[in-house]
């Protein structure tokens, strides 16, 4: 009797995922869902108190990188703003290295694979065993983590505060099959000169037989969706780095549910950031400022 209440113990924390207040610091863990082995890691700042309602910070990474590689690249800063504002920061990993984003075609071995359901999951598992506030659910994503983020946002809306997704467009799929999905706070980060997810949209480099959405016309779907004025304010960022070949420019379409555009003009598939902590994910990052910073104070300036 005793093994087997034992058994029921053991089994009972695996299933939900925790039994007592984590220790701060990273963690590395596993669930299973959708009959798969899902890793994902998370940051508890020093600050964490389970007594109080805690926001919660996603950043999905991009294609061929992973939960680790997303912590060593965005790390730096996201951990350090959660250990300020007494935040959580949690990097989910895909599998395969890749996300089912609802691009279509060039991942078949991923498009069975249930990834709203994951992170819906990972949400859940938040708010229960670490008394995460579901008011206050941010999730922001680079490239294909980005196309992950603007599929969150048409799937779960109810359940996400606000989104920054980074060199990336929303799918053409998920556009028209969702013209009229709840608005959320948005601010997007993408580069004219991008090779990858190009500024004027089309077949994306490195699937060769999928296409999205020009940044522009991203930009209106989520106008629309939000009920944003039509003209925007723009600012032209100062020209902190004039070696990075690039400026920035921000587009700012006001609303109770705004749309903010960073248009780095030269700017490849990279982060800006003016920070040594951020590592470019490829030559040439644009070193206006730090866009990390700016999509952390965005998002989480809004509450449900």
């Amino acid at each position: 009797m005793k093994i087997k209440l034992s058994l029921l113990l053991l089994l009972s924390v695996v299933q939900s995922g925790f039994s007592q207040t984590p220790a701060k610091g990273m963690h590395t863990s596993i669930m299973r869902y959708g009959g798969l082995d899902r890793k994902y890691m998370y940051y508890i700042p020093e600050s964490y108190n389970p007594k109080s309602k805690t926001p919660i910070v996603f950043f999905i990474h991009g294609m061929g990188a992973s939960a680790q590689i997303a912590v060593n690249v965005v790390g730096p800063q996201f951990n350090a703003r959660a250990e300020r504002d007494k935040a959580i920061v949690i990097y989910p990993d895909a599998y395969m290295k890749h996300w089912n984003d609802m691009l279509g075609g060039s991942y078949p071995l991923t498009e069975m694979v249930d990834d709203v359901g994951y992170i819906s999951s990972l949400i859940d598992i938040f708010v229960k065993d670490f008394k995460a506030d579901p008011r206050r659910v941010y999730i922001s994503g680079s490239s294909n983590g980005g196309m992950m983020t603007y599929r969150l946002s048409v799937a779960i809306p109810e359940k996400i505060t606000a989104i920054a997704p980074f060199i990336s467009d929303i799918s053409p799929n998920v556009a028209a099959q969702f013209p009229k999905a709840p608005p959320l706070p948005i601010i997007m980060t993408n580069g004219t000169a991008d090779p990858t997810i190009k500024w004027e949209g089309g077949i994306v480099k490195v699937t060769g037989n999928t296409e999205l959405l020009s940044t522009e016309k991203n930009v209106e779907y989520w106008r629309i969706r939000n009920g944003a004025k039509a003209e925007p304010e723009v600012t032209e960022l100062a020209d902190l780095d004039p070696n990075d070949k690039s400026t920035a420019v921000k587009y700012v379409y006001q609303g109770k549910y705004p749309v903010v555009l960073y248009k780095i003009v030269g700017g490849t598939h990279q982060h800006p950031s003016i920070k040594q902590g951020a590592k470019a994910l490829a030559n040439g990052q644009n070193g206006d400022y730090n866009s990390f910073e700016t999509v952390w104070d965005f998002m989480t300036a809004y509450k449900k």
